[in-house]
Formats: structure tokens, sequence, C-alpha cells
């Protein structure tokens, strides 16, 4: 076996210190985190904010569609009368993404022709140069 040296009431205390400073660091970093997070999010928002604007409707139109599919009821045996039947309900009913759809539609395509501009306009500049 080894010869240590014994431990003194010095190293204690130094490496309380030491353990303390790091829990210290360790919080101040987990309290920033949230706030790093939202501040790369904020910057990517005010770096491309029609591409922002477009990718929040699509994932909106993309959870309304799995919501809309999970909570559909298919009957599990279909027969020739149930079908009709089905097919009868499914005509009546309105279609909600279309309503959806008709109104968003008006809302974006002028931030997503403006984006899709300014992004050409962009490689154009870059190619000629």
């Amino acid at each position: 076996m080894e010869n240590r040296r014994r431990v003194t009431e010095e190293d204690l205390l130094i490496t309380e210190a030491m353990i303390a400073k790091s829990y210290g660091a360790l919080k101040q970093s987990v309290i920033r985190a949230p706030s790093r997070a939202f501040h790369s999010v904020s910057q990517t928002a005010r770096e491309h904010p029609y591409a922002t604007a477009a990718s929040a409707v699509v994932a909106g139109v993309v959870v309304y569609k799995i919501i809309n599919k999970m909570t559909s009821h298919a009957p599990a045996h279909k027969t020739p009368e149930k079908e009709q039947v089905t097919q009868q309900k499914d005509t009546c009913r309105p279609d909600h993404m279309h309503d959806l759809l008709l109104v968003i539609l008006p809302l974006v395509t002028p931030y997503i022709a403006s984006y899709v501009q300014k992004y050409l306009e962009k490689v154009q500049s870059a190619t000629r140069d």
C-alpha cells in the first residue's frame, strides 16, 4: 500500500470551497439554460420571420391532421350498408381543414412570397459577385 499524506482541515476547507464554487456555477448554468434556448429561437425568428411563420402554420396544420386522424372513429367491420352510411356522413360533415386553409392562406401568402423574393434576390446577388 502506498503512503498517503493525511487529510488536513485546510484540505477539507479547500475542497468545500471548490464544491461550493462548482455548485454555484452549475446553478447559474441551469438558471440560464432556458434563456439561452429562447434566445436562439428568438434570434432565428428575427433572422427568418417568414420562414418561422410558415413553419408555424405547417406545424399547426400537421397537428390538426394528426388530432383529426386520432379522433376519427372508423367502424371495425364494414358492410355495404355501413359503408354507404359512412360515405353519406363523410360527405355531409364539414371539412374543417378546408375552412382553416381558406382563412390562413390569404394571410400567409404575402409573407411567404416576400420571403421567397428576398431569398432569390440574395442568391442572385451572391452569384453576380
